[in-house]
C-alpha cells in the first residue's frame, strides 16, 4: 500500500517536471521520459484493479447476505408445510377416489353421446379407448383471440 501511495505522490511531481520542459521533442529527448510514462501507467493501473477488488468484495458480501436472507424465508416457509403434511395426504386419497369417480361418469356421458349421434345418424359406433388431453394448448392465446373475431358476425 505504501507503495502505491509513493507511486501516486512521485507521479505528481514527474508530471511536473514534464510540463516545465515545454515541448514534445524536448520531453522525448529527456532521459526519464520512459521511467515517468511507467510510473503514470503503473499507477492508474494499480488504481484500476484496487477498485475492482473493492467491487468484487462488495458484490460477494451482497451475495452471502442475500443467501442468508433466502435461507431465512426458506426455513419459514417449509416450517407450515410440515404440519399440514397429514391432513394433505387424507384430502389427496379422496381427490384420487372422486377422480375415479368422474372418470366412470366422462366415460358415461361420452358413450352417451355417441350413442345418441349414431342413432341420429343411423350408424353405429365403437369406443375403443378414452384418453385425457393433456394442459398445454394447441394454439396460444392471441391465436384464439384472432380466430374467434374472424368468426363473429358483422
Amino acid at each position: 500500500m505504501n507503495i502505491s501511495l509513493g507511486m501516486l505522490s512521485e507521479s505528481g511531481n514527474v508530471i511536473e517536471r514534464l510540463q516545465a520542459l515545454g515541448t514534445a521533442q524536448d520531453q522525448l529527448n529527456d532521459p526519464d521520459y520512459w521511467s515517468t510514462v511507467g510510473i503514470i501507467s503503473l499507477t492508474g493501473i494499480l488504481v484500476v484493479f484496487l477498485i475492482l477488488a473493492i467491487l468484487i468484495f462488495f458484490f460477494w458480501l451482497m451475495g452471502t447476505i442475500f443467501r442468508a436472507v433466502d435461507k431465512k424465508k426458506a426455513a419459514k416457509k417449509a416450517a407450515p408445510k410440515t404440519e399440514i403434511k397429514p391432513a394433505a395426504a387424507v384430502a389427496q386419497t379422496a381427490a384420487v377416489e372422486e377422480e375415479a369417480d368422474d372418470e366412470e361418469e366422462i366415460v358415461a356421458v361420452i358413450s352417451a353421446a355417441i350413442a345418441a349421434f349414431s342413432e341420429a345418424e343411423g350408424t353405429s359406433y365403437t369406443i375403443r379407448s378414452i384418453k385425457k388431453h393433456k394442459d398445454t394448448r394447441a394454439r396460444s392465446a392471441w391465436n384464439m383471440a384472432g380466430i374467434s373475431g374472424n368468426m363473429q358476425k358483422l
